[in-house]
């Protein structure tokens, strides 16, 4: 009898963590979405760490979700890989913004004081 109950209480724990992750993987890809662009690096990195594990638990479990969780699985992953991308490439305006800048200086050392 204690075999059972240990069974069924396995179940239902393992039956609503994956009822859960679909809402988890909205709930991160809302907050990139709204906030990514101000994020830190170490708040980058916090969110990275929380994607990569609910992936992993996706992955790991992937045949026990229905068809309608899976897709919103999806559309989710798809807006977290699309709001990193767009702050990734905001970055990196930014420091390309930077070089040019000082290559300007760059160039305007090396042509020097022409008045002289």
């Amino acid at each position: 009898m204690k075999k059972i109950l240990l069974l069924l209480a396995a179940l239902v724990v393992m039956a609503s963590c994956t009822s859960t992750l679909p809402k988890q993987f909205t709930a991160l890809a809302d907050k990139v979405e709204k906030n990514g662009d101000s994020f830190s690096e170490a708040q980058w990195e916090n969110a990275n760490d929380q994607y990569e594990k609910l992936v992993e638990q996706f992955n790991e479990n992937a045949d026990k979700f229905n068809a309608e969780q899976k897709k919103e699985i999806n559309a989710a992953i798809g807006r977290y890989q699309a709001a990193a991308l767009k702050a990734g490439l905001k970055e990196a305006a930014g420091a390309v913004e930077e070089l040019v800048e000082g290559a300007k200086g760059f160039l305007e050392g090396l042509g020097g004081d022409k008045d002289e």
